[in-house]
């Protein structure tokens, strides 16, 4: 590789370089000290890491024409290594995979074309996949796209080519079709199955098998035979036809005893993840009862030992709780749901403290941390969403709980301005039909915007990567991947009692007053019923923003505030500030709560901790 490729991998290393966690800070001063540095690191390391690629890689790849063959060769050697250190760059990995497509097209280098568009498929199912599992799908058609193009050959020209490793990417890619069908309905899945049992067929075949015996079959079949087990997802719908049902529960199967082989001849337990496959495909094929296989998850949840934070011990941690969660949806009736409270908060006691331990140690969660937030469901008796979404953000990343927490402090103070100065605008809200009722809800109100502001940006947990680890400035498709967190807030947010009013603030807030700017576009604050508390949170979450660095930045955001009166921020949020003595007010508040959200996360964190001491049996 060139050295720039060299020196920029170091800097992406050093992202992940372990630091002492914030959370251990002796203070709150030493807490947000250590955020400013951590943030001035990170903008360091990206202007670094842009002046590289800006003055050797792009000029490259936009004359990637007339690379040389040693060019060729470091850039697909970079790539690679861009996915495979502790922390990655999918986003430039797809720009480069991108060029080298079009470089293959252009001078018709049929092989390089085939392993470029596998390649450039997995780029994009991994910008997909910070995006699972909330229902928005931008990359899923571009994805089986390339794999679909790359499998193509196997019909017309697969005989011709002499190179192993090409017809090995043929195979992947024909494999790999699947994953851009992604969602429960019953078209989508029947055409993933579809796609799956052709590639377990053709990878069968003793005559393709034959052509070229040095490819690794077996492992080609077994991973589609995983993939057609993560189907299992579907047969919970209930939409599943029985063919359906005995192809995926027969890859179930293939998988368990390939599994159990190799944990018998290693001396091993069998790794959860598929213990979870093998009993759920007993339920599903009526071997099992629900009842049953609940009390399998749990036993499988609370077995593993807390101190294991690979990859088996996130699923046991946190994947499992969820799937529980899931299938516990299948009971109606609030008896059914309430007998399985104490093994939820059983399982969540656990859960929050190994959270705080893994993210002590350095290690990413953020899939499984959207799984659990997507599956949870608000039991009787057990913790409701608006507190199990604080414990996960106060447990995995406490820089964003404190910001989070200020935000709905900030948004609460407003809402009492509000109440006092312009009740009449809050008229609607919480059923008020008068300012008289305004002032009789008014605790209500003030609840609603704290709880509003804390979670308005809880879509953030599908974008850590792109926020945490980058070491350049943002494409063009990170950016709109970013703003997506809106909308997936908005959906979080929704499928809960304890935030559902909270949804259309999380999906509007970034929106202009005027609507001539901000995100997400088709979305009109005017239309929605919580129009106030939009515009509340909107001016609150611009303002909280302010305390990184609250002595440098708090006058320069509140001047922000005054100049888009009427136009970025609504005018009677605006006219709340220039009321006499308000920004005095709101200063002294915020340097309190500065203070105050390092203790409150260390309370909630002592909490947490406090109730995993509670190991009576469920």
């Amino acid at each position: 590789m060139k050295a720039y490729q060299e020196t920029y991998l170091t800097l992406m290393h050093s992202a992940s370089e372990r630091e002492a966690p914030l959370e251990q800070a002796r203070d709150p001063e030493a807490f947000w000290a250590a955020i400013r540095a951590r943030s001035a690191r990170a903008a360091q390391r990206g202007a670094q890491g842009t002046a590289l690629l800006r003055d050797e890689l792009f000029p490259t790849l936009d004359n990637i024409m007339d690379a040389s063959p040693q060019e060729l060769d470091d850039l697909l050697e970079f790539a690679g290594k861009l996915m495979s250190g502790p922390v990655a760059d999918p986003g430039l990995n797809y720009r480069i995979h991108l060029a080298l497509v079009s470089y293959a097209r252009q001078k018709k280098l049929r092989d390089m074309l085939i392993r470029e568009l596998y390649h450039l498929g997995m780029a994009l199912y991994n910008l997909e996949t910070s995006l699972s599992p909330s229902p928005v799908r931008l990359y899923a058609v571009r994805m089986r796209m390339c794999f679909a193009e790359a499998a193509s050959h196997f019909e017309t020209d697969y005989d011709e080519i002499q190179d192993p490793e090409i017809r090995g990417f043929i195979h992947r890619s024909m494999s790999n079709i699947a994953l851009g069908y992604e969602g429960n309905e019953p078209e989508i899945a029947r055409a993933k199955l579809t796609a799956i049992t052709r590639a377990i067929r053709i990878l069968s075949d003793p005559d393709v098998r034959a052509k070229t015996p040095s490819l690794p079959w077996e492992l080609y079949l077994y991973k589609s035979h995983q993939e057609r087990t993560s189907m299992l997802s579907y047969l919970r719908t209930g939409n599943a036809e029985a063919d359906v049902f005995a192809q995926v529960l027969e890859s179930a199967q293939v998988v368990h005893q390939r599994q159990a082989r190799a944990a018998r001849e290693q001396g091993v337990p069998l790794q959860p993840r598929w213990q979870y496959a093998y009993i759920a495909a007993r339920y599903h094929c009526g071997a099992m009862l629900l009842p049953d296989f609940l009390d399998g998850l749990y036993a499988l949840s609370t077995a593993q030992p807390e101190d294991d934070f690979s990859y088996q011990g996130l699923f046991s941690h946190i994947s499992i709780p969820a799937l529980f969660m899931e299938y516990g949806k299948e009971f109606k009736n609030e008896r059914e749901r309430r007998k399985l409270a104490p093994r939820l908060r059983r399982m969540l006691n656990r859960m929050f403290p190994w959270l705080m331990r893994l993210s002590s140690s350095g290690s990413d969660a953020s899939f499984a941390l959207r799984q659990l937030l997507y599956a949870y469901v608000e039991l009787p008796d057990c913790m409701p969403f608006f507190e199990a979404a604080q414990n996960v953000f106060a447990a995995a990343r406490p820089d964003s709980y404190a910001r989070m927490w200020i935000t709905g402090q900030v948004s609460r103070l407003l809402c009492d301005w509000m109440i006092r100065d312009y009740p009449e605008r809050l008229i609607g809200l919480s059923g008020c039909t008068s300012a008289e009722d305004v002032a009789h809800r008014r605790e209500e109100l003030l609840d609603f915007a704290t709880r509003a502001g804390r979670l308005c940006d809880i879509g953030v947990v599908h974008f850590f990567g792109i926020d945490e680890t980058s070491c350049r400035g943002r494409f063009e498709e990170e950016q709109a991947l970013l703003q997506l967190h809106a909308y997936c807030g908005s959906q979080l947010l929704g499928s809960h009692d304890s935030t559902a009013l909270c949804a259309d603030v999380a999906y509007g807030h970034h929106c202009h007053y005027d609507e001539r700017g901000g995100y997400p576009l088709g979305f009109s604050p005017r239309t929605s019923p919580v129009r106030p508390m939009i515009y509340l949170v909107a001016a609150a979450s611009a303002l909280a923003a302010a305390v990184e660095d609250f002595d440098a930045r708090f006058d320069g955001i509140v001047a922000e505030l005054f100049e888009g009166e009427g136009t970025r921020f609504s005018p009677f949020v605006v006219r709340l500030l220039r009321a006499p003595g308000r920004v005095e007010q709101l200063r002294e508040c915020m340097e309190l709560w500065v203070r105050q959200a390092y203790v409150d996360l260390l309370d909630r964190r002592k909490a947490m901790l406090a109730a995993e001491g509670d190991s009576s049996p469920a």
